[in-house]
C-alpha cells in the first residue's frame, strides 16, 4: 500500500488516532521541514552493519518509508548519502534510523526525508544481512511492517495497518476543520469564540 502525503502532519495523525497512535520523540530531522507519511518497511539491522538498509531500500515500493532498528548501536552510521540517493531513486517517501547517520549536509541539499539520532563519521561494515519487514522497536515502541508511519519535525506516529484507512480519513477531517480555524483566527476571532471556551472575566 501506497500513502500519498497530502500534507498530513503527525499531529494531525495523532490527534485523530487517539489511543490507537504509539509516539516516538527524541528523532532528529536531517533538515527543517523533513516530513514522510507511509507503511513501514521495517529493519532490524546487525549492531554496527547497515546490510540490511541496502537491502531493504532495494525491496522497499515506492511511498513506503523505511524504519530502521540498529540494536542500540550509536557510535556508527548506519546510512550516508549513497543509501539515501538509492532511495530517493526507489520513491521511497523517507527513512527513520534509531541511531545516527553521515553525510547530513549531502543528505539536507537533496531534501530527501531522513531522521535519526545523531550523527558519526565512523561508517558501518556490510557482512550481516540482519532481518527485514520483521517487527522491530524504534524507541521502545513496537513498529510492524506495514504500519502507518508519520514523521515531521514534530515527532513520529505509528499506526497499527489495520487502522490506518479510518484514521487517515479522521486526519483529513480535522486537517480542513484546521484551516477553518486558522482562516478565522486571520479574520481577527479569538480562540476562545472558536473553541467555545467562556472567558470568566466576562459576562457575554
Amino acid at each position: 500500500m501506497s500513502v500519498v502525503r497530502s500534507g498530513l502532519s503527525s499531529a494531525a495523525i495523532a490527534s485523530a488516532a487517539g489511543d490507537r497512535a504509539r509516539i516516538v520523540r527524541g528523532l532528529d530531522p536531517a533538515w527543517p521541514g523533513a516530513a514522510a507519511l507511509g507503511p513501514a518497511v521495517t529493519v532490524r539491522a546487525h549492531r554496527g552493519d547497515n546490510l540490511a538498509v541496502h537491502l531493504a531500500v532495494a525491496r522497499a515500493a515506492a511511498g513506503s518509508v523505511v524504519v530502521v532498528g540498529t540494536d542500540g548501536e550509536h557510535e556508527v552510521a548506519f546510512a550516508g548519502d549513497l543509501v539515501v540517493r538509492a532511495a530517493a531513486r526507489q520513491g521511497v517517501a523517507g527513512i527513520v534510523i534509531d541511531g545516527p547517520i553521515r553525510d547530513r549536509a549531502e543528505i539536507a541539499d537533496m531534501r530527501f526525508p531522513v531522521f535519526h539520532r545523531g550523527t558519526s563519521p565512523r561508517g558501518p561494515t556490510k557482512r550481516f544481512p540482519g532481518e527485514v519487514q520483521v517487527p522491530i522497536e524504534l524507541g521502545g515502541v513496537l513498529v510492524s511492517p506495514g504500519d502507518l508511519v508519520c514523521v515531521d519535525d514534530d515527532g513520529l506516529v505509528v499506526v497499527h495497518a489495520v487502522d490506518t484507512a479510518a484514521v487517515l480519513e479522521e486526519a483529513r477531517a480535522l486537517e480542513a476543520r484546521e484551516h477553518s480555524f486558522r482562516t478565522r483566527v486571520e479574520a481577527g476571532e479569538s480562540t476562545l469564540r472558536i473553541f467555545g471556551i467562556p472567558d470568566p472575566q466576562r459576562d457575554d
